[in-house]
């Protein structure tokens, strides 16, 4: 009984105190944003990386659009729908190409059938926030493979894979175009989805059943304690 309720409180502070360090991580997310959005747009010259900018650092750039070469990242969902993101080549005058996230689009129940992405090649200024570009929670096979032709669909997309098709040098980080401006879809990027507090709550709940463990062992302790006094009596 001792090893089995040892080892349970073990395991139930283990998980809660894995849930405080996601739900520090998650607050830490929240206050970088914060934080960056204060600071005023950087004005790219097309030679930044994602740590000299720092993610969600908001940014101007201008470029021409590549319509023909445009990527569809799948598996993005908006309130409860599944769709695509679009990333749409920006390509800038020192040849190098900053992928353009221009927000949301539903798909359709046949995967064979795309969404309609067109936008018209011409130079614009783009102003919208630094991100890195979605990871996968977990890694299946041909995932990070875009598919043949244009669109190219993919669930993740690496800067070299991007770099690889499009022959030119992508730029290591995209950019959440702002919601304001043309050309663009559903853009939602405020990090409403991350709450801390959920996490704090799971962590409660984990070491509530690390209470109530040791609970039951004390109270389990002095039953037996008692019936011995009581044999002794």
């Amino acid at each position: 009984m001792t090893l089995l309720t040892a080892a349970a409180v073990s395991l139930f502070l283990s998980l809660g105190n894995w849930q405080m360090r996601r739900a520090a991580e998650k607050q830490a997310l929240l206050d970088l944003q914060a934080q960056q959005l204060q600071l005023p747009a950087v004005a790219l010259q097309g030679g930044e990386t994602l740590a000299d900018l720092g993610r969600y650092r908001r940014v101007v750039v201008t470029g021409t659009w590549d319509p023909g070469h445009q990527f569809l990242l799948d598996g993005r969902t908006h309130r409860g729908r599944a769709g695509y993101e679009v990333l749409t080549p920006l390509a800038l005058d020192n040849s190098r190409v900053v992928l353009v996230n221009r927000g949301w689009v539903p798909g359709f129940g046949d995967r064979r059938r795309l969404p309609s992405i067109s936008i018209e090649r011409r130079q614009v200024t783009v102003t919208g926030r630094v991100d890195r570009f979605p990871r996968a929670g977990m890694d299946l096979p041909g995932m990070r493979r875009p598919s043949p032709g244009w669109p190219a669909v993919v669930q993740v997309l690496e800067p070299e894979v991007a770099a690889a098709r499009l022959e030119r040098p992508v730029a290591d980080f995209q950019i959440k175009m702002d919601p304001g401006l043309p050309d663009g879809y559903v853009r939602e990027w405020n990090l409403a989805h991350i709450r801390p507090q959920r996490h704090i709550g799971y962590a409660l709940q984990w070491f509530s059943f690390a209470a109530i463990a040791l609970g039951l062992w004390i109270w389990h302790g002095l039953k037996r304690h008692r019936r011995e006094i009581e044999r002794q009596a």
